[in-house]
């Protein structure tokens, strides 16, 4: 809808009213119970059932949490002492999915010129429609995908070096989790690697819609035209959001089918959907051991952790590995 508020022949100011598409919503910490929704995006509030595995409990005296912040994408190599020369590497994706996340993750891909690294993802989730673009971007470049945390040890002022090979960090399982959303982005892994130290739940998809208000203000040019004054241009000059309003709406079976289509394509079973679609989206169903070999959503039952230090041991040259044990004399 627009209203016209001042005529033509200088500045027009206009009302508009917009309605939003669906968007689904991502699971969040359950340490953020209480705490406001951020405005662009209603996060809906996730919590372990009395049957999941617990979470542990973050330190009191943290003044943010990671898992609510932007995901940041990041090239890493092992940190841990005695490691080279065999120092593995990973891409690092911790955070919030949103849709700035795929196109971080396009830079970073980018710079592997086809080196194929695995992927550690810690997150809540995030958006739907991203999440799937990242796990099909993943798969098309044959790549692993495990749950871990990264605690990255910045680069210091002035090292080149560090700044060129990508910062230092470590694969930790502790606190780290893949829920909601982010279990589509470790489906595209060619090997998905999740164990129960690093839980990964679903829940069901969480739609809003989001009417707003936007003043905007334009400079109209005209001309005569029999003597009736006529619009020949039209420039926005500004334009400001006055008011919104964020009301939720069911969730369209298209949405699910995508879904299903989606894991289907990725080798993840048929069994997730039923879990994911029973789950209200203000709870979550953290995934069983056996419901995660059942399902496909891990391929390896060892986590992220796991995975570095055992890409962190150097190889055994096949001619040593075929030489024999000497065998000690016999007397006599």
């Amino acid at each position: 809808m627009k209203r016209a508020v001042a005529g033509v022949n200088g500045v027009v100011l206009a009302i508009l009213l917009a309605a939003a598409a669906w968007a689904a919503e991502p699971a969040t910490d359950p340490s953020a119970a209480g705490q406001p929704p951020p405005a662009a995006m209603i996060a809906s509030r996730s919590r372990p059932s009395a049957l999941a595995p617990a979470l542990p409990a973050p330190p009191a005296a943290a003044k943010s949490n990671p898992h609510q912040k932007p995901m940041t994408v990041t090239l890493v190599r092992s940190g841990l002492p005695g490691c080279a020369p065999h120092c593995p590497e990973w891409i690092a994706a911790e955070g919030m999915i949103d849709s700035d996340t795929l196109p971080r993750f396009k830079k970073v891909l980018k710079a592997l010129s086809g080196r194929k690294l695995p992927v550690l993802i810690n997150s809540n989730g995030g958006l739907v429609d991203e999440s799937l673009s990242i796990g099909r971007l993943l798969r098309s470049k044959a790549l692993d995908v495990g749950v871990a945390n990264t605690v990255i040890t910045p680069c210091a002022d002035g090292d080149g070096a560090c700044k060129s090979a990508g910062p230092a960090g470590q694969a930790k399982a502790y606190l780290a989790r893949c829920a909601s959303s982010c279990a589509f982005i470790l489906a595209g892994g060619v090997h998905r690697y999740a164990g129960l130290r690093t839980p990964v739940g679903v829940h069901q998809l969480k739609s809003l819609q989001t009417t707003a208000k936007i003043l905007q203000k334009f400079r109209i040019e005209h001309k005569l035209v029999w003597g009736i004054p006529t619009e020949t241009k039209r420039t926005l000059i500004s334009q400001q959001r006055i008011n919104e309003r964020t009301v939720e709406t069911k969730t369209p079976a298209s949405a699910y089918a995508k879904v299903a289509a989606y894991f289907r394509e990725m080798g993840v079973g048929e069994a997730v959907m039923p879990m994911l679609k029973n789950t209200p989206h203000t709870s979550i169903h953290w995934l069983t051991r056996a419901e995660l070999v059942a399902t496909n959503m891990a391929t390896d039952t060892i986590d992220g952790e796991q995975l570095i230090a055992a890409l962190g041991k150097p190889a055994v040259p096949a001619a040593a590995a075929a030489v024999p044990a000497p065998v000690p004399a016999q007397a006599p």
